[in-house]
Formats: C-alpha cells, sequence, structure tokens
C-alpha cells in the first residue's frame, strides 16, 4: 500500500491505536541491556505519540490503547507463546500501565491483552465496527512484533491502517527497519510530521469548528517548605518539557512563611532574589480521575529549589536530605529504608455519627474514600498497604511501603495532597493537625526506619543483643535521645503539637527507647515469626514525636543527621524500657538519662538554639529563618486558649 492510496484521513472514521506502551518496556532491565530502544522511546517516540494524541483528542477522535497484562495475578490466562516465551505481567501491575506521559484519560477505551496480536486476543474488531472506525493509526512498541501483528491483521479485517515510523520502535534500529519494509505492503508508513499535516489537510472544515476554548491539563511544580506546606506554580501539561530541564521562577522569602500565611519580616532576603523550582523528571506524581469527574487530572512533580546559576539552595529540605543519604552511603555504606505512617480526622460535612474505634462500621463510613484513596495512590505507585479506622472519633490512619529516603519523603507529601483532593472531591473535611479539638485524640506522623548494607545485610538487627538491637541500632538510637528535645522543634513543630507530647497520650513523652512501647518516642517494632521475611528484614525502629504539621523532608534530614551523630560519636543506650516511662520513678528516669519533652514550642526551640552539634549540620540561614519564623508563629498564636489552636490548626493542616 502506497501513500497514494489513503489521499485522505476522515477523523470520524479512524480511531489511533497504542500498542504496549506501558511501564514494562522503560524499566530499569531496558534502559540497561536496550539503551538505544531506551532512548528512542523516552526522547522520539513519546514526544511523537503526545502530539499525535494532542491533536486527536482535540479533533475527538477515538484513542485506544492496549497493553500486555494477565486477566489474573498468576497469568494462567496467557497465551501458550507467552507462557513459553516467559512474558508475564501480573493483573493490576504496576508495568502493566501506560506510561504517564500519554496515558489514557478517563473514557479512553484500554484493552489487555495476553498475546502479541490485539485483533486475537481482545474484542478490538467488534468495538472498531461499533465505533464505525475504517482508518487505524497505529504506534507503539515493539515494531517487529505486536506492532507488525496489529498492522497485519488490521490490514486482512478491511480496515485502512497507518503506521507512525517515528512513534514506533524495536529493540535495534536493524529490526527496526526491516520490519517497516517488511510490512509496507499492508500500510501506509507516515512519520508524525507527515500525519499532522495529512489530517490537517483532510478536515479544515473540522478542525475550524473545533478551535474553542477548552480546559486544559495543567501539572504543578510543587516544594514543601519548612512548615510542611506544599507549594508550587502550574504549568499546561501540553508544555511541561519545556519546564523540565530550567523550572519555574521561585521566590527566597516564600521559605519564611509561617502557616498564618504571614512572612516573618526579619527574614534574610525581604523582596529580593531569585530562585528556580527544577522538576525531578523521577518524582512525577498522576491520578488522571477522582470521584468528582469535573476535576481536572492530579498532576504534580516534586521539585529541588535551585539557584538562577543552577547550584543547590541552601535551604531546600529535599536537596539537603539528598546529600544526607549520599552521606550515609559514602562513609557507612549504609542503604537506608524509610515508610511514614499518616493518622487523620475526616469528617462527613453533613454527618454527624461516629463509630466504635478500629471497627468495620468505622471503616464502611468511608468506604467510598477509602476505595478512591487505595486505587489513588496505587496508580500513583505509592504503594499502600493499609488503610484503618483509628482511636479516635473519625479517625483513620493509611500506610504504605517503605522505600529509600527521598521517595520515602515524597510520598509522605503525596499521600497528604491526595487525601486532601479527595476529601475535597467528596465534601469532606480532613485535617492533619495533631489535634482537631482541645479534647481530641491525637493524630501523629509515625516514621520507621531501617538500614542494610551493599551485601544486603540489614543493621539494626543483632539475635545476639539485648531486644535484638544491634550495636550500629544502639549508637543510632542514642544519637535521636541526645537531641531529641532539639528534634522536637523540627517533627513536632506547632504550638498545637505540645498538647499531644503528653504522658498517657500513646504518642512520647520521655527522651526514651522502649521494646514495643508506643509510649517511648523510639519503639523497637514487632518481628513475625511465621512472616516470609527473615527476622532481620523485619527488624525496624519506629519514630513516634512527629505529626502531620511537619516537614516530611526536614523532619527526615534532622533525623538522619541526629542518628548518624550518634554512630559517629559510638553513643550508648543505657536503658531499653517495656514499661511507660511515666510510671518509673523520677530517679529511676534519672539514672537512664530519661527526661521530659519540651512542654511547649517555644521550650523545643530553645533547646534546638543551644544544640550546636546538631546545628552546625545544617546551612546557618536554614536555621536562622527557621527559628526565627517559629518565634513569629508563637506571636501570632500565643493568645489562643487550647481549643481555638487546635481549630485554628485544624483548618491550616
Amino acid at each position: 500500500m502506497s501513500f497514494e492510496r489513503i489521499k485522505t484521513i476522515p477523523i470520524n472514521q479512524t480511531a489511533i491505536l497504542l500498542v504496549d506502551v506501558q511501564n514494562s518496556e522503560i524499566d530499569n532491565y531496558h534502559k540497561e541491556n536496550y539503551p538505544w530502544y531506551y532512548q528512542q522511546i523516552t526522547e522520539i517516540c513519546l514526544p511523537n505519540m503526545k502530539q499525535i494524541i494532542e491533536l486527536g483528542r482535540s479533533l475527538k477522535m477515538e484513542i485506544i490503547y492496549t497493553t500486555i497484562e494477565s486477566l489474573t495475578s498468576d497469568g494462567r490466562d496467557r497465551s501458550l507463546d507467552h507462557k513459553l516465551s516467559n512474558i508475564f505481567i501480573p493483573k493490576n501491575s504496576y508495568l502493566g500501565k501506560v506510561i504517564d506521559e500519554v496515558k489514557p484519560n478517563e473514557d479512553d477505551i484500554w484493552l489487555k491483552k495476553t498475546s502479541s496480536g490485539v485483533f486475537n486476543s481482545t474484542n478490538i474488531d467488534y468495538i472498531l465496527r461499533n465505533l464505525e472506525k475504517n482508518y487505524l493509526i497505529i504506534m507503539g512498541m515493539l515494531t517487529d512484533q505486536c506492532v507488525d501483528m496489529a498492522i497485519r491483521d488490521g490490514a486482512d479485517k478491511g480496515y485502512q491502517v497507518i503506521c507512525i515510523k517515528d512513534a514506533c520502535t524495536t529493540h535495534t534500529l536493524e529490526r527496526h527497519e526491516n520490519a517497516l519494509n517488511a510490512f509496507k505492503g499492508y500500510c501506509t508508513i507516515l512519520n508524525t510530521k507527515e500525519l499532522i499535516k495529512k489530517i490537517q489537510e483532510s478536515n479544515k472544515n473540522l478542525i475550524e469548528k473545533s478551535n474553542e476554548i477548552k480546559p486544559m491539563s495543567l501539572t504543578t511544580l510543587v516544594t514543601t517548605d519548612l512548615i510542611g506546606i506544599t507549594r508550587g506554580r502550574s504549568v499546561l501539561t501540553s508544555k511541561l518539557d519545556e519546564y523540565m530541564t530550567t523550572g519555574c521562577g521561585w521566590v527566597p522569602a516564600d521559605s519564611a512563611l509561617t502557616p498564618q500565611d504571614i512572612i516573618d519580616e526579619s527574614n534574610s532576603w525581604g523582596s529580593q532574589g531569585d530562585l528556580r523550582l527544577l522538576p525531578d523528571k523521577n518524582a512525577r506524581i498522576t491520578i488522571p480521575n477522582g470521584p468528582n469527574l469535573k476535576n481536572q487530572p492530579f498532576d504534580l512533580i516534586h521539585c529541588d529549589i535551585v539557584e538562577t546559576n543552577g547550584n543547590n539552595w541552601d535551604c531546600c529540605p529535599r536537596n539537603l536530605l539528598k546529600k544526607e543519604i549520599k552521606y550515609y552511603k559514602d562513609k557507612f555504606d549504609i542503604d537506608i529504608n524509610v515508610s511514614f505512617e499518616h493518622e487523620f480526622t475526616l469528617i462527613n460535612k453533613n454527618d454527624s455519627n461516629s463509630y466504635p474505634a478500629f471497627s468495620f462500621q468505622s471503616q464502611r463510613q468511608q468506604n467510598q474514600f477509602s476505595s478512591w484513596l487505595m486505587s489513588s495512590l496505587e496508580y500513583a505507585n505509592i504503594q499502600p498497604e493499609n488503610f484503618l479506622s483509628e482511636y479516635g472519633k473519625n479517625q483513620y490512619e493509611i500506610t504504605c511501603k517503605p522505600s529509600d529516603p527521598l521517595t520515602a519523603a515524597d510520598r509522605a507529601v503525596s499521600i497528604r495532597e491526595i487525601i486532601r483532593d479527595l476529601a475535597q472531591q467528596m465534601d469532606l473535611n480532613v485535617s492533619f493537625s495533631p489535634l482537631t479539638s482541645a479534647n481530641s485524640i491525637s493524630n501523629g506522623v509515625h516514621l520507621h526506619i531501617s538500614m542494610k548494607d551493599s551485601n544486603g545485610n540489614y543493621l539494626f538487627y543483632d539475635k545476639q543483643r539485648p531486644y535484638n538491637l544491634s550495636i550500629l541500632g544502639e549508637q543510632w538510637s542514642s544519637g535521636i535521645l541526645n537531641h531529641l528535645r532539639s528534634l522536637c522543634a523540627i517533627t513536632a513543630p506547632t504550638p498545637v503539637s505540645y498538647l499531644r507530647l503528653k504522658p498517657n497520650n500513646w504518642s512520647s513523652a520521655y527522651t526514651s527507647i522502649g521494646y514495643r512501647n508506643r509510649k517511648t518516642p523510639i519503639r523497637i517494632c514487632p518481628t513475625i515469626d511465621f512472616s516470609n521475611k527473615s527476622i532481620d528484614q523485619q527488624y525496624n525502629l519506629e519514630y513516634r514525636p512527629m505529626d502531620g504539621t511537619s516537614s516530611p523532608h526536614l523532619s527526615l534530614l534532622s533525623i538522619l543527621i541526629a542518628g548518624r551523630l550518634g554512630i559517629e560519636d559510638k553513643s550508648q543506650l543505657k536503658f531499653i524500657t517495656e514499661k511507660d516511662p511515666h510510671e518509673l520513678s523520677e530517679d529511676q528516669r534519672l539514672q537512664n538519662n530519661i527526661y521530659p519533652l519540651p512542654d511547649n514550642l517555644n521550650e523545643a526551640l530553645k533547646y534546638l538554639n543551644d544544640d550546636q552539634q546538631l546545628l552546625q549540620h545544617f546551612p546557618k540561614i536554614l536555621i536562622q529563618t527557621y527559628l526565627s519564623m517559629k518565634y513569629k508563629e508563637l506571636s501570632l498564636t500565643n493568645q489562643f486558649d487550647d481549643d481555638t489552636l487546635c481549630k485554628h490548626y485544624s483548618k491550616i493542616y
């Protein structure tokens, strides 16, 4: 079939088909073993696909996706060829999802297949005939396998097939060119520019009618500041590539904002200075739709703050966290695993009912929300584990799998923002504030940490030592306790935080470490003898005096620095308690270096200001900004009684 055979491309009779444009094709295996293929996909095919899809959507053309994915978790439904070839993408796997850059809209057709041929293992022919489509534009991977079969089978079924040669690829250039030459008799082969020109020439009248204003998707470049509030600027998603290398503008004084949205006037920058929010291409979170179909897709990218010359900015917690992670790796050969657990209050605006703590009824009260939340987190590859009803009235908790520290901190931010977004869509009130009223059960953030070396040895566990806590684990924990009263100013950073850090609150009130003890700030967590994971893999420590008014990146950075100082100083623990530290006598506490945590934020800030061993590891300007901004926050809230304080922060966080 030659170009002359298809003289026009009538858009009302044409569908666009993307073949196997899925995450499995850009995983680390392909990146390392097929670098040319990976580069072709990421640098040539995906940008061309985006152009074609954008034009197609603007003309209301049908966009159809097909990906390799089993209908079952064990792959028993796969074709014989896929079984013999060991091609297996499990049901609901991340690898089976369409690559984010060209992801489907909610109403696009997405067909899962378990063979090479989309016409063989899906009902695409039936669908195309129902849609009255006679022309089929095909692009995807691999040119000489699944794309080849779609083209030949489509032609045999009577469709006018068009292959976009610079939106298809395979493992080598030679294979790609051989495939194009082999199936050119079954289709018209065009490049992206030729296709767009042909569509525009063929449909001038329809294109003119489509030139009306429509809502466009936005992507927000974000940073989470020193007070744990995520801020940023939105750009057109269609023009995102323009911002990936240079970012967007930012203002230094934004880091001096209090939670009350008042800039601390004593900050070092005033109205001067310029920065850039530089997107991290590996830290984009997209969710195509939610319960409110009128909402635009959720789309944000975590950014580093850099100076206009590209250098890292001293007050960017995310940059500093990356630096500390590298320090652990370079000096100690330590890889860190981290997960954040978030408690929050979720209330139906028109429903005053509450159900028993931890109950199935309480879970079901928010079953729509929990379903949307878990599916959204799963889609965004945040790897959720549990959604649970908590002890407090209308209180819930979300947990996710551990990851490296930077990913974990980004996930913590993403989880908060996804929960807020879903709550807004479903007309719910949500708050991560430590207390939403003076007599309510408190919300916390629990940080779980484990460490291993490059040989895969887990470093906190030692079967021969008390409570199985290794020497390194003891040193690290002791470092945390040595600086805990200072750390509270960062991990429990608002006046309302200290209504939570009291005895008998199941949070923490003293500088202590406990074995399976939820009333100590560091808890040695339980392990399960019948797990498929070994005990050393399960073994982890939990940091508890943290809440949802803190910055995940700054908090984790501070904790890692304090723990690292304990390792470097070879610090030792005096006591691991199985009891509530409040039940110990004052003499017992003093003998074992167990001291009360700060009673209020002002006291915590004084501890932080005096802790020069800890502060010397932070940029001076960051600490100056943080302390000054927090004292400004205190001046704005010191007249509030406890209930007013709780209500005030519950609206902010």
